[in-house]
């Protein structure tokens, strides 16, 4: 048997410059203006990024003032972050770390989940133990924001095949809605240097009715559901689902 695709390596590797090109990493800071205006979240407060990939958000909270902890699970991404942080100057704890283990009950006031990074897992279980870590980890009113393509936003923007370009790495993608719309099942073609690589990449898809449900239900009081940074409606014009939930 071999590992999910997101236990794999040469696939987070393989898609570094796709998944983080310089534009998604300058918008770093214009996000988290929004971001942390909209969670009420203020430095010097303890914050934990996770999972944080290559940093772009964590250096950008410590350089704001925050206390910052970036958990991800892998190695080369923790790389980079580390190389970003000391570019900048920054303070930043970093650990290599499965976010369905790490938990650190009570340190946090605010834990960061962004850029689509909550439903990986096949087993819906191992979604509610990833929760209830992020709910673990916060101190009483602390507070959790979550951003993530919510079902409603496939299902009104979807298209079976899509592609791009970057740098010229070629990312070629086939979808398909899978188990009565709970999850998307992809197949990612990376055609980089001549060089081609596939990977089958599945995600468990959340309405926001769902994704509150879970929350409220692993103990989280106030779920306040927005279609931006923003804080615009979750309405049939939302760009995502963003939620803040307080413990």
């Amino acid at each position: 048997m071999t590992d999910p695709w997101h236990e794999n390596p040469a696939f987070w590797e393989s898609l570094e410059g796709v998944l983080f090109p310089p534009e998604t990493v300058a918008a770093a800071g214009e996000e988290l203006d929004a971001l942390c205006s909209l969670a009420g979240i203020e430095p010097p407060g303890r914050v934990l990024d996770v999972p944080c990939g290559v940093g772009r958000h964590a250096v950008e909270l410590a350089d704001r003032g925050f206390d910052v902890t970036g958990v991800d699970a892998t190695a080369a991404y923790l790389d980079t972050a580390r190389q970003r942080a000391d570019d900048a100057g920054v303070d930043v704890e970093f650990e290599e770390a499965d976010m369905r283990e790490f938990r650190r009950p009570e340190a946090f006031d605010a834990v960061v989940n962004a850029y689509t990074s909550f439903g990986y897992f096949e087993d819906r279980a191992d979604d509610r133990r990833t929760a209830r870590n992020l709910h673990d980890s916060l101190r009483p009113g602390g507070r959790l924001v979550m951003s993530l393509t919510s079902k409603e936003v496939v299902a009104r923007e979807f298209q079976e095949r899509t592609w791009s370009e970057r740098d010229g790495t070629y990312l070629l993608e086939e979808h398909a809605v899978r188990d009565d719309w709970s999850r998307m099942e992809n197949r990612w073609v990376v055609v980089d240097d001549g060089e081609t690589r596939e990977f089958a990449v599945s995600h468990r898809l959340y309405s926001a009715r769902e994704l509150s449900e879970l929350l409220r239900d692993i103990g989280f009081g106030t779920v306040d559901v927005y279609g931006d940074y923003e804080g615009a409606p979750f309405d049939e014009d939302a760009d995502h689902l963003v939620v803040v939930a307080e413990r």
